[in-house]
């Protein structure tokens, strides 16, 4: 599709308003894109602008740590069943509208955004991970695949493991890396990833990485816990938005 100057600067104000949200709270890039850009411009093209720059931060809230090589040995199968299932997303979407799609999208804002208002912290036990990883990681491939979004259950899963903050930090960044580096192979392959839209992410990166890094230093300054429940409320409505006006387009 082709773009305004309006709405490229639209696109850039989102960009880094997400990567702000994300460098406060260590989330928020994909989700709170998708949920603007869906609602202005569609959500496949919403999909194939995030892919790109949530690849690229994601890498470096990936590697910012200590823990990444133990991650991986002990959710190696999560971490692997959230970006093959991915294909699976991915080879849906040519049999479901994208209104479907889209309700489909605010459902996950709205369960994203309730349980973090709500602080649901489910438990998993050691010996039910290996399988719980295996199931929740397909969930969670099959619905970045359909909505770009790759938050919903892959967080709340690493979450019910019981790993500390920083660790979790980091486990998030490797999930998110992983599952937006399948939805950009997924995306080429669809067709939807552009050379003209992955041009537009290059852009759109400069505000996302520097509003970010100014969210990182923010993060020291303010409280977090009340930052995270703006967060999660706007989540929520705008999920509840999107599901209205998608909703419209189905009648």
């Amino acid at each position: 599709m082709e773009y305004t100057n309006l709405t490229i600067a639209i696109i850039l104000g989102v960009f880094g308003f997400a990567g702000l949200v994300k460098g406060v709270v260590g989330l928020g890039l994909p989700p709170i894109v998708l949920g603007l850009l869906t609602a202005i411009i569609g959500i496949h093209p919403a999909m194939a602008l995030v892919a790109l720059p949530a690849f690229i931060t994601n890498i470096v809230q990936a590697i910012s740590g200590q823990y990444w090589r133990t991650l991986w040995q002990t959710q190696r199968l999560f971490f692997f069943f959230a970006t093959i299932s991915v294909a699976l997303g991915c080879l849906l979407t040519q049999f479901i509208e994208q209104a479907y799609m889209s309700l489909l999208l605010g459902v996950l804002l709205i369960c994203h955004g309730s349980l973090g208002i709500l602080k649901f912290k489910p438990h998993i036990r050691v010996s039910w991970q290996p399988r719980a990883g295996m199931l929740l990681g397909v969930c969670n491939g099959v619905f970045t695949g359909l909505t770009g979004s790759s938050a919903v259950p892959g967080v709340f899963y690493l979450q019910a493991i019981g790993l500390p903050k920083e660790k979790l930090i980091q486990a998030m960044g490797i999930l998110f890396t992983c599952s937006s580096l399948g939805l950009s192979i997924g995306l080429i392959w669809q067709g939807v990833l552009t050379p003209t839209t992955s041009a537009l992410s290059v852009v759109a990166l400069l505000p996302a990485t520097i509003c970010m890094y100014l969210g990182a230093k923010l993060r020291k300054r303010i409280s977090v816990a009340l930052f995270q429940r703006v967060f999660y409320s706007a989540l929520t409505l705008l999920g509840a938005y999107v599901i209205v006006k998608n909703s419209a387009l189905i009648v």
